[in-house]
């Protein structure tokens, strides 16, 4: 069995993608030490990316990662590699694969001993690095990782076979690449009310559509019509909940749902437009500005019922290990 250890330089750059290219066909062990995307399950906390794992591959969901939060890792563990190996041994037999998936920088758990170095020491876990970005930036990253004695995958990158070269040059090992998959940059509204605390008020019938871009509108009604970004498909609408001008002109097909933010409630005909429509409406308490910026940096993880996701990276991802 071979175990890898998951990283990145930056958050955002594919993680769990490279995960599951590396695991998809073979029987896969994982754990992810330290969470940092929390989903509530009967009850308990558990990571949205060990969710994944545990549901695609039949591992025990509760021991996938050992906590959210240092304090409480600390409190219930007093020695966390200790521990971090026992659940190894338990999910590892008659595995072919075993991933490690880092945090978003590889001293994340340095001080409970559960970092990348320790990890891979303790392990005999190669490191894989994914990295994404623009060209010049990349380029740094394998400078940097060359010296690390790891392998990379390359994931939405332009000029994959240059830049495989030039790693190679530089003596660090190429794994393969990811190309850019549109429908991984597909987010479920339901996923966003549950993370931002929304309630929706109307159109509850399209709460498992999908957004991929925002919009906010905070323009006059005809202004908004007329803004290009308007008229992109399948766009996330913010907007003030005491606009409604705004909130009327932007129930339309290509609209996935709109959030109301400051926890106004629009008038009973807007709610009865929006139910016709099948647009969900979600209140919110922040103001705009705060929920656009908790929006963006919100992280997109994979659902196990998102099969078609799936598919798409098994199919597309070119990764050999």
């Amino acid at each position: 069995m071979k175990n890898v250890y998951v990283a990145s330089l930056e958050a955002g750059e594919g993680k769990t993608v490279a995960a599951l290219a590396i695991s998809l066909n073979k029987r896969a062990g994982y754990i992810k030490p330290i969470g940092d995307n929390p989903a509530y399950v009967k009850k308990k906390i558990v990571d949205y990316d060990a969710l994944l794992f545990s549901k695609l591959f039949d591992l025990p969901e509760e021991k996938l990662s050992l906590g959210m939060h240092y304090s409480k890792i600390t409190h219930n563990y007093k020695d966390t590699l200790k521990e971090l190996k026992s659940r190894y041994g338990e999910i590892a037999e008659g595995k072919d694969i075993f991933i490690f998936e880092g945090g978003e920088s590889i001293w994340k758990g340095a001080s409970l001993g559960i970092d990348m170095n320790s990890i891979c020491n303790e392990f005999n876990a190669t490191p894989v690095f994914v990295l994404s970005g623009d060209e010049d930036e990349i380029k740094d990253k394998i400078k940097f990782i060359a010296s690390l004695n790891a392998s990379i995958i390359f994931n939405r990158v332009k000029n994959y076979e240059e830049l495989k070269e030039y790693a190679e040059e530089n003596g660090a090992s190429v794994m393969g690449h990811i190309p850019d998959i549109k429908k991984l940059r597909l987010t479920k509204i339901s996923y966003i009310v549950k993370k931002l605390n929304g309630k929706v008020i109307a159109g509850t019938e399209g709460i498992e559509k999908y957004f991929d871009g925002i919009f906010i509108a905070a323009l006059s009604a005809s202004q908004i019509k007329r803004h290009p970004d308007f008229k992109k498909r399948n766009k996330l609408i913010i907007t003030g909940g005491d606009r409604s001008d705004a909130i009327a002109a932007c129930i339309e097909e290509n609209t996935s749902a709109i959030i109301l933010t400051n926890n106004i409630i629009p008038s009973s005909n807007i709610l009865a437009k929006a139910d016709k429509a099948g647009i969900p409406l979600i209140s919110v308490r922040p103001d705009t500005y705060t929920i656009a910026s908790r929006v963006e940096k919100l992280p997109r993880p994979i659902m196990a019922d998102e099969e078609e996701k799936i598919e798409e990276i098994r199919k597309m991802a070119k990764v050999k290990i």
